[in-house]
């Protein structure tokens, strides 16, 4: 009976204890923070790496992050031309991935001389950028929507570049403008007609650095460059103006009115064929140098030794005529190899009251030189009763057109001529290579 009871006594302070223990847990788990038992729960969980921001107690503003739009759907673009009566046409057509025609466009625009008129652009994001006869037209890449016209370039045989920055676009046309910029809702952002008069035919153009492009005059030989900063959309050049005045500028009217004068304003690079340069030296000589011409038969003649000397100092080079008689029709001169002697049926009562006055000369890559000229004429009044007044190939460009005001001199067109210069007989001289009117 008494180890029962001790035995029960045992069980009961062993049940009290437990007891005990077990308040002291809960009192523990209720007294400790959440976070501690969240670490004690999660202890296997890593921390935020260290690129992780911190959050702060600043409100986030309350609008929702900008949607990025979905990708545009893969597409090719394809233009091909089309047979046309009279007219420049084109096929444009949006293809898939697969090949698969998902769209087609056609535009058709009158010919103008040998320019080309409809030309692709390219491609930027989900548009597609060409030029229909001065007009730049955007379609919509994935389903051939004409998005905006502009009709403010105007231009024909293109150059052109995309800027994949922000998709607008640069051109240039073979006759103009020399510079245009549209963005890519078709806003015009810069238009140069004409950049300087001293050069035209731009083309070529391409990427000179992220913000500066090139592009190539091709009225000169080499070609020259000019630059378009993209920042302003100003233009730089890469030749010097040479500033004629005093003797300088006669000898460069001089020479140039020597042709002028003549109506001569279409010489090829390589100084023309021989009868062109035979007719040159004749009307030379009549109106310079009367005692080199001879009449006879009811011809005008002048001797291979005058042609020649003429030629050395206004090309630099002499001719060969062949040892056979040749006739020219378009020149109405013939060659006699028995006598030496160029023939033309004469001419009287012709007047030679046009000159020229050089605006400006720019120094060319390689040596040559470019003046730019106008063609003025004396009034027929003062030229029948006095001649030509020497003073007047004096005259500078900006008191030619002073002078042209009172009617004494009438400007009648513009030209330019490429020469090469040489020293002539101690003054200035140049050796022309070509010579041609203005486009205009």
């Amino acid at each position: 009976m008494k180890k029962h009871l001790r035995l029960m006594a045992l069980l009961l302070c062993l049940a009290l204890l437990l007891s005990a223990c077990g308040g002291r847990a809960a009192e523990d788990e209720e007294a400790a923070s959440p976070a501690e038992r969240h670490r004690t729960e999660r202890a296997e969980t890593p921390a935020p790496a260290p690129e992780t921001p911190a959050l702060t107690e600043e409100p986030q503003p309350d609008t929702e992050p900008p949607v990025t739009p979905a990708p545009a759907p893969a597409m090719q673009v394809v233009m091909e031309r089309q047979d046309g009566n009279d007219i420049e046409k084109v096929l444009i057509s949006g293809l898939t991935e697969t090949g698969e025609t998902a769209w087609q466009k056609e535009y058709a625009t009158e010919y103008r001389t040998e320019l080309t008129l409809i030309e692709e652009i390219g491609l930027w994001n989900d548009r597609y950028y060409f030029n229909r006869s001065g007009t730049v037209v955007c379609l919509r890449l994935s389903d051939g929507e004409e998005l905006w016209r502009n009709a403010d370039f105007g231009g024909a045989s293109i150059s052109s570049l995309i800027d994949r920055r922000n998709g607008n676009v640069y051109l240039c046309g073979w006759y103009g403008p020399d510079f245009f910029a549209c963005d890519s809702e078709g806003r015009t952002l810069s238009f140069y007609g004409s950049a300087t008069e001293s050069c035209w035919w731009p083309s070529d153009m391409a990427w000179n650095g992220p913000d500066e492009l090139v592009i190539w005059y091709h009225s000169v030989e080499p070609a020259l460059p000019y630059y378009v900063d993209l920042n302003d959309f100003s233009i730089s050049w890469t030749f010097d103006v040479r500033e004629l005045r005093g003797a300088s500028l006669y000898w460069a009217n001089i020479f140039v009115s020597d042709f002028v004068e003549q109506g001569m304003t279409s010489f090829p690079r390589d100084g023309g064929s021989d009868f062109e340069l035979a007719h040159f030296a004749r009307r030379f000589c009549k109106i310079n140098r009367q005692s080199a011409i001879r009449y006879i038969d009811g011809y005008e003649t002048v001797g291979i030794d005058t042609v020649n000397e003429l030629c050395r100092h206004f090309f630099g080079h002499e001719i060969y005529p062949s040892d056979s008689t040749q006739t020219s029709e378009l020149w109405h001169m013939e060659w006699r190899p028995e006598t030496g002697r160029f023939y033309a049926p004469a001419a009287d009562g012709e007047a030679w009251n046009a000159f020229a006055v050089v605006r400006d000369c720019l120094q060319l890559p390689g040596g040559n030189v470019r003046l730019n000229y106008d063609v003025y004429t004396l009034n027929l009044d003062e030229y029948w009763q006095s001649g030509m007044d020497g003073a007047l190939y004096y005259l500078s460009a900006s008191e030619a057109e002073a002078m042209a005001k009172t009617g004494r001199i009438t400007k009648i067109s513009s030209g330019w001529a490429e020469a090469t210069p040489v020293q002539q007989e101690g003054h200035d001289g140049y050796y022309l290579i070509r010579m041609e009117p203005d486009a205009s």
